[in-house]
């Protein structure tokens, strides 16, 4: 089994190439990825897409994940922060087909996204925060969602 995995991961360079000739920006993205220091490339989500590389015209990616398949997709590899997110809101309204955040609505598709944007992601429907989430004044430190709230489970933590 492990050489199968190492035999896969050492096939992923060359996809990735072929995929960075047509999708430039996307693949600049990966490469910044600490994912792509692991040999996680483009096949990795969206298979070898074969029939996608040889095409001409436009010929779909084997794989596109919908946003329903991110979660066990990233979980593969990140089966802690899956059971995490299982416990949450979040998660039982993904299941319900509601919108949701899913992996990729926080740490991004391609790119990895900053806290900052995190942040920004999370006010998209948390348009107001509670009593509890604004600045006193004796406080040094900015009020941010993790810093009280766990970051998959979303479950509320003690303040520090």
């Amino acid at each position: 089994m492990t050489w199968l995995l190492l035999l896969a991961l050492a096939q992923a360079a060359p996809i990735h190439e072929a995929c960075k000739q047509c999708h430039t920006e996307p693949a600049a993205d990966v490469e910044s990825h600490p994912h792509f220091a692991k040999n996680i490339s483009c096949d990795t989500c969206h298979g070898p897409s074969e029939k996608h590389r040889a095409a001409s015209g436009h010929v779909a990616p084997d794989r596109i994940a919908t946003r329903e398949a991110v979660p066990p997709l990233c979980g593969t590899c990140h089966p802690t922060q899956l059971k995490s997110y299982q416990t949450s809101k979040h998660w039982t309204a993904l299941q319900a087909s509601t919108k949701s955040p899913q992996c990729a609505t926080c740490h991004g598709n391609h790119a990895l996204r900053s806290a900052k944007a995190i942040e920004t992601s999370c006010s998209r429907c948390h348009t107001t925060r509670p009593a509890a989430c604004a600045a006193t004044p004796n406080q040094t430190a900015k009020v941010t969602c993790a810093g009280c709230h766990t970051p998959h489970g979303f479950s509320k933590v003690a303040p520090k």
